[in-house]
């Protein structure tokens, strides 16, 4: 009875058995048709190209040419010539023009300043009527004389020499008294003797002024001058030579607020600066619509050289480490130059590397460039440079 139940039981397990492992081989079956879809519907990889290796780098087409050289230099305006106004005469001021105010313009010939003019003209007409009383006393004599001459005397005291020659030395003296005392009225009133401007005034109607007291200054705009030092390289591209004539040099001035003006080198000091260097002296070209700059103006100087031939310029970017160059050729390699520098400009390099023919030169010291290397030009010029630099 025992057996029975048993051999039952076990066929009664059997089917469940079959059942279950028949639903897992479905399972696993769905899953491998499901990843069998998804790689057969998977896109294709792209097919590319690869890239070029050869990096691109900037260019410049450069030649040498006639040039100029602009010499960067700098300094403040100064006045070369000052002009002192001063009394000449004791008194008390009577009258101050309203343009005797600093930093105001006067013109020459205008009337600044004017003393009390009263015991001046007292001492005109006081020297006028001892003059008058003089020419009196001469004519007397002078009649007395022709009186004595008729008589024919022969003594020099009868003919009234010594008498004539006293009263024309009387004369003479009351003429220059009379003299001094007009130009010391003169002197009461007081001009300016040139056109500028006005400095340090400090006269008040009212105040006592003395002789030799400076009253104010009149600083002459035609003669500021501005010292602008170089160095001895850069004197010797201007053709600066001591004991030798100036050559006559285009000067540019500029301003704080942009303004330009011409100007000239009239010359130079005959000393070196505290840092050896020679000072170039500069004279502003005012023009009619330019206002003459005040004296401590700071301004910024261009000085182009005379033509030198055979120069090339380059950007500063152009100049690789240790002072080479690196050349294009026209298969876009690569080739290593020595730059013969002459002088490193605000901006530009002038070198004395003679391109007869237009070269394309990298333009850039941020590529990690080798000599040898190939690369691709981007012209920073126009495309007709690069065209003729390359030889296309």
């Amino acid at each position: 009875m025992p057996d029975v139940f048993s051999a039952s039981s076990t066929d009664n397990r059997r089917p469940h058995k079959i059942r279950h492992i028949a639903v897992w081989l479905t399972a696993v079956l769905a899953l491998l048709l499901i990843a069998a879809l998804l790689v057969l519907q998977a896109p294709l990889p792209a097919t590319q190209t690869p890239a070029s290796m050869a990096p691109s780098v900037p260019v410049i087409s450069v030649v040498a040419q006639d040039i100029t050289i602009p010499v960067h230099s700098q300094g403040h305006v100064r006045m070369a010539r000052e002009f002192y106004l001063s009394s000449q005469v004791q008194g008390q001021v009577q009258y101050v023009s309203e343009h005797f105010i600093n930093g105001q313009q006067v013109q020459q010939g205008e009337l600044l300043l004017s003393i009390d003019a009263a015991p001046y003209e007292l001492e005109v007409r006081q020297h006028q009527a001892n003059l008058d009383s003089r020419l009196l006393q001469l004519e007397e004599i002078r009649a007395q004389a022709e009186v004595a001459r008729q008589q024919a005397s022969e003594n020099d005291f009868a003919r009234y020499i010594p008498h004539l020659r006293m009263a024309n030395s009387q004369v003479a003296a009351a003429r220059a008294a009379l003299q001094y005392a007009q130009q010391q009225l003169s002197d009461t009133r007081i001009y300016a003797a040139v056109s500028g401007r006005i400095a340090r005034a400090t006269i008040q109607p009212g105040q006592q002024v003395s002789p030799a007291m400076v009253l104010g200054v009149i600083y002459d705009d035609n003669w500021q001058e501005i010292r602008l030092p170089v160095s001895d390289h850069e004197a010797q591209l201007l053709g600066i030579r001591p004991g030798t004539e100036n050559p006559s040099l285009a000067v540019t001035l500029t301003t704080a607020g942009g303004t330009k003006i011409p100007a000239q080198i009239t010359g130079s000091e005959a000393g070196r600066d505290a840092f050896q260097q020679i000072i170039l002296l500069a004279r502003p070209l005012y023009s009619a619509d330019i206002t003459p700059l005040l004296p401590g103006t700071f301004v910024e100087a261009e000085i182009l050289s005379p033509v030198i031939t055979g120069i090339s310029r380059i950007p500063r970017s152009a100049l690789q480490a240790g002072n080479h160059l690196l050349m294009v050729d026209q298969q876009h390699q690569l080739h290593d130059v020595n730059a013969k520098l002459l002088y490193a400009g605000k901006d530009q390099l002038y070198l004395r590397n003679e391109f007869s023919t237009p070269v394309l030169l990298v333009n850039s010291s941020r590529h990690a460039l080798l000599p040898g290397s190939q690369i691709i030009p981007v012209n920073t010029g126009s495309r007709e440079q690069l065209a003729t630099a390359a030889g296309e």
